[in-house]
């Protein structure tokens, strides 16, 4: 995805200094992911789409097995860059399951879209990941790279205490579950720091 299509929101910046997600702590991986043959095995040339039809999710995301995890966390982040381009964060709320920041996040997007704000900047890039799995759920601790930030205004002014400088090697985590039934995992918790 080229860097000038990938924007990042600013409930995401505003809690960026402040939040650590807990997972930076250097963690053995587990050996294995919650069991895959309770899920239907069908291929990827016969699932659904899911994801907006512009940027639909990549097969490798609908897999139930750490690199699987790790592209779904990928995925996910391209879509808070994509949301903050485009400024529809319908897409985020697709792959919630009750989580608080992914719906903070969504809601202060559309908050600021019916405002007449847009997003200047802000490009969110993961430098490093690594998965494990505990029970039901899947975690995945990764670090990201964030450009400046730029609130602006319809008039295409600055908004006020709304620009944020750029951050490096934020640590980040995001814990998630599968959903059998539509082929994907789905965030229960996401922390950007």
């Amino acid at each position: 995805m080229a860097a000038g299509f990938t924007r990042r929101t600013t409930a995401v910046l505003a809690v960026s200094a402040a939040v650590l997600c807990g997972c930076s702590d250097e963690q053995k991986p587990a050996e294995t992911l919650p069991d895959a043959s309770s899920s239907a095995s069908t291929s990827s040339e016969a699932l659904p789409p899911l994801g907006p039809s512009d940027f639909p999710m990549p097969a490798e995301a609908r897999t139930r097995d750490a690199a699987g995890a790790e592209a779904f966390t990928r995925y996910y982040i391209d879509l808070i860059n994509r949301t903050s381009a485009v400024m529809d964060a319908a897409p985020l709320r697709e792959f919630s399951d009750g989580c608080a920041d992914c719906i903070r996040i969504a809601s202060d997007t559309e908050q600021d879209a019916a405002a007449g704000y847009h997003y200047e900047g802000g490009d969110l890039t993961v430098t490093s990941m690594q998965s494990s799995s505990s029970g039901s759920s899947t975690e995945v601790a990764f670090f990201v790279d964030q450009a400046a930030l730029s609130v602006v205004d319809a008039s295409g002014q600055p908004v006020p205490d709304l620009t944020f400088t750029a951050q490096e090697q934020a640590s980040c985590g995001a814990t998630m579950r599968w959903d059998a039934e539509r082929s994907t995992w789905v965030l229960i918790s996401l922390t950007l720091g």
